[in-house]
């Protein structure tokens, strides 16, 4: 997404949007503090929507008051259809995992425990105790049990819970996909789902906690190390996004509410950065290597 404007947070933007959306302007609204960030989908649309609101704010131009209100009148089918074919070509692994949170979330809400949200919850290492003992738990270790370590992410509780962690994983996921590969963005979700599931574990209160959040927050700590320590490989986030990940990451840890797993959303960004900043720096000295190898 491009930063096209930036709006007083008073300002009622429902015309303007309807407006963008019948010029077939795909765009996205970010409301931050007392602003909004009006984001569109292609860098070839910032000129065109900055000029449309001048229009829009001289009256010059105005939404269609007959059109229909239907989906259909708004969105180029044809468009979402190709996006999702690219999406699926480039981005498999994101595009898989968006569709099993959505099955389970339609089939086993975290919110409403039952055989199979039980089945993928965090292992309970303490046996019911309280009392976790390192010895008694390697010595029982199971394959199913290092599974269950990963598969709370799989499960959401309410809708917007879903449509948020979604909405990041396909933003985040698809930029390490297509930079990088889909192995590499595979063994990156592993290694970040067991950090922050565990770290959220042992600090959070138990296993009763699921979502992806966790991994969101380490994939764009993952990403925007690689961005500061080997910008070569075109790994990067826009500034306005970095920003808003971070205050949103400092907020939800200050609030402290119980509903939210500030313990997983801190693992896994700390594992992010420090596992990023580990093949980032691998990947920059072997390449300075291979180089001086070159005849």
């Amino acid at each position: 997404m491009f930063l096209a404007l930036e709006l007083a947070g008073s300002l009622d933007l429902t015309q303007f949007r309807r407006l963008l959306w019948q010029r077939k302007l795909s765009h996205h609204i970010l409301e931050q503090a007392d602003q909004q960030l009006l984001l569109v989908a292609d860098a070839n649309h910032v000129e065109q929507a900055r000029l449309l609101f001048r229009q829009w704010q001289l009256g010059e131009v105005q939404p269609l008051a007959d059109d229909s209100s239907a989906l259909s009148g708004y969105v180029n089918t044809g468009v979402l259809k190709n996006a999702f074919v690219q999406s699926v070509r480039h981005s498999p692994l994101t595009v898989l995992l968006i569709a099993v949170c959505s099955v389970l979330w339609l089939l086993a809400p975290l919110d409403q425990p039952g055989r199979v949200v039980d089945a993928l919850l965090y292992p309970d290492f303490s046996f019911g105790t309280g009392l976790i003992v390192l010895s008694k738990v390697l010595a029982s270790l199971s394959i199913r049990q290092l599974a269950t370590m990963l598969t709370p992410i799989l499960l959401h509780g309410g809708l917007l819970h879903l449509v948020f962690n979604m909405t990041w994983l396909l933003e985040l996921g698809r930029r390490i996909e297509r930079v990088q590969s889909s192995w590499s963005f595979a063994l990156t979700v592993v290694v970040i789902a067991l950090c922050s599931n565990t770290i959220q574990y042992l600090y959070g209160g138990g296993n009763n906690f699921g979502g992806m959040s966790g991994v969101i927050y380490g994939l764009f700590a993952y990403i925007w190390t690689w961005q500061l320590f080997d910008p070569h490989k075109g790994l990067a986030l826009p500034g306005v996004l970095i920003l808003f990940m971070l205050a949103s990451l400092v907020i939800f840890t200050l609030l402290g509410l119980d509903m939210i797993a500030n313990a997983a959303h801190m693992g896994g960004f700390l594992t992010g950065m420090f596992y990023g900043a580990i093949v980032a720096i691998s990947s920059r000295l072997m390449r300075k290597a291979s180089a001086k190898v070159k005849p």
